[in-house]
C-alpha cells in the first residue's frame, strides 16, 4: 500500500462525503477508491468509515485522523510549493465560493485578473447565495457578508458596504415616497426569500435603531431579480450599494428615507486553517484584498 495516495484518497472521500465522488475527483475507479481506505484501514488497524448503502460517515477515530491526515497533506503541498520554485508561479486548484450578485458583478472581474497573473493556476469560482461548508466541499475560500457564526474558520475582513432602501422614480410617482420609516408598511416591500427579520425592516435612523413591520410583494433569492424588481416599480426594498450604483447613477433608482438605512454589512473572507495556508490562497486572498478597494460603494 502507498500509505501517502492512501492517505490523500480517504481525505477526499470525507471531505466529499462518498466514494464515487472522489473516484470521479481522482480520476479512478470506485472499487479502486474502497480497496485504498480498507488497506488504510487494516494499516491503522481501526474503521475510518461508517459504510450503509446511501452515505458514508466518519467514525470518531476516521474524524481524528482525518484532520491529521489534512494537515499533513497541506505541509506536504507548502513543501512542494518551496522546492519547486513556486516563489515565481503559482500553480494547482483554487477553488472560490462567493454569492451571486457580489460575485457575478465584482468578483468575476478580480478572479479573472488573478488567474490572467497566474495561468498555471486552475480556478474555479462557485457563484451561491447559500453558506457553503469549506471542508465538505473543497472550497479553499469564501466570501461572507455580515456578521459571521462561530465555526473554526479563519476570517479576514476586507471591507464595508452600505445598504439602502430605493425604489423606481416610477413607483414614486404614482404611490408617493414615504416620509417617515412608519409609512413603509403603507408600501409593498421587495426582499430576499431568507431575510432573517422577515416581514420586518431593520433601519438605522437619527433616533437610532427602528425596525419597521412591511408586507412584501415580490420575494426572490438573488440580488439582480430584486434589483429589476425594483426597478420596474414593484415596490420599495433594500438594496447592497455597490450592485445598484448603476442604476443611482443613471436614475433608474432614487433613494427613500435618505436619512434611514441598514446597519452596514462586512464582507470577510475565509478559509479553514491559517496553520496550513497554501500560498495560492494567501496570494489570492492578498489580490482580493487589494482590489476590493477600488469598488465603488465599498469602504
Amino acid at each position: 500500500m502507498d500509505r501517502f495516495t492512501a492517505m490523500k484518497t480517504f481525505v477526499r472521500v470525507a471531505e466529499l462525503g462518498s466514494l464515487s465522488a472522489a473516484a470521479r475527483e481522482l480520476g479512478l475507479t470506485q472499487p479502486a477508491v474502497s480497496q485504498q481506505v480498507a488497506a488504510l484501514e487494516r494499516h491503522l488497524k481501526m474503521r475510518l468509515l461508517h459504510r450503509s448503502t446511501r452515505q458514508l460517515a466518519l467514525t470518531e477515530s476516521g474524524e481524528t485522523y482525518y484532520q491529521r491526515a489534512r494537515h499533513v497533506l497541506q505541509t506536504v503541498e507548502e513543501a512542494e510549493e518551496e522546492v519547486a520554485g513556486f516563489a515565481t508561479a503559482i500553480r494547482g486548484n483554487l477553488r472560490v465560493h462567493a454569492p451571486v450578485g457580489f460575485g457575478q458583478m465584482h468578483l468575476a472581474p478580480v478572479i479573472i485578473d488573478f488567474q490572467r497573473q497566474h495561468p498555471d493556476l486552475t480556478v474555479e469560482l462557485i457563484l451561491d447565495d447559500r453558506f457553503a461548508d469549506l471542508v465538505a466541499e473543497g472550497v479553499d475560500v469564501a466570501i461572507r457578508f455580515g456578521a459571521l457564526a462561530s465555526s473554526g474558520l479563519v476570517a479576514r475582513k476586507l471591507a464595508m458596504f452600505e445598504r439602502i432602501l430605493v425604489a423606481s422614480p416610477g413607483y414614486i410617482a404614482r404611490y408617493g415616497n414615504p416620509s417617515t420609516p412608519e409609512e413603509l408598511s403603507e408600501h409593498p416591500h421587495v426582499r430576499f426569500i431568507w431575510s432573517p427579520q422577515g416581514e420586518a425592516v431593520p433601519l438605522i435612523g437619527p433616533e437610532g435603531a427602528i425596525t419597521v413591520p412591511v408586507k412584501s410583494s415580490f420575494l426572490a433569492n438573488n440580488a439582480f431579480v430584486l434589483n429589476q424588481a425594483l426597478c420596474a416599480g414593484l415596490g420599495i426594498g433594500g438594496a447592497q450599494v455597490p450592485l445598484i450604483r448603476q442604476f443611482l447613477d443613471e436614475g433608474s433608482l432614487v433613494r427613500v428615507l435618505p436619512a434611514y438605512g441598514y446597519a452596514p454589512m462586512d464582507v470577510h473572507v475565509v478559509y479553514a486553517s491559517a496553520q496550513f495556508l497554501p500560498r495560492k490562497v494567501r496570494a489570492f486572498v492578498d489580490h482580493l484584498a487589494a482590489s476590493l478597494t477600488e469598488i465603488p460603494g465599498l469602504n
